[in-house]
């Protein structure tokens, strides 16, 4: 997995080389071409707050405003959120799960 640096301003998008789908409480991510590092013939699984993030992406919400949003969602500290929020996507875009639009 490479270690990529999210940029607050950039909008990310789930890559189109994945399936997600709900089962229960946990959103399942699954490679549907090879190629990724680390994912091959894996399942990959977000939580509630992950989730959370995941259902933000689209091709007009920043990094900045998922945070502002969650932040007001959990009414949790900014910095907090925002430290998670970016660790989630950095793990994410390093596994091809999410691509950055602007880039």
């Amino acid at each position: 997995m490479t270690n990529k640096k999210i940029n607050m301003d950039s909008v990310y998008l789930p890559s189109d080389k994945i399936v997600a789908r709900e089962i229960e409480d946990e959103l399942i991510i699954v490679p549907i071409e090879s190629g990724f590092a680390d994912f091959n013939d894996t399942l990959y699984s977000l939580n509630e707050t992950g989730r959370a993030v995941w259902n933000l992406l689209d091709k007009k919400k920043t990094v900045k405003y998922i945070c502002e949003k969650l932040s007001e969602s959990y009414k949790a500290p900014a910095d907090t959120i925002e430290k998670d929020v970016v660790q989630l996507l950095e793990e994410l875009l390093g596994m091809g799960i999410v691509e950055d639009l602007n880039a």
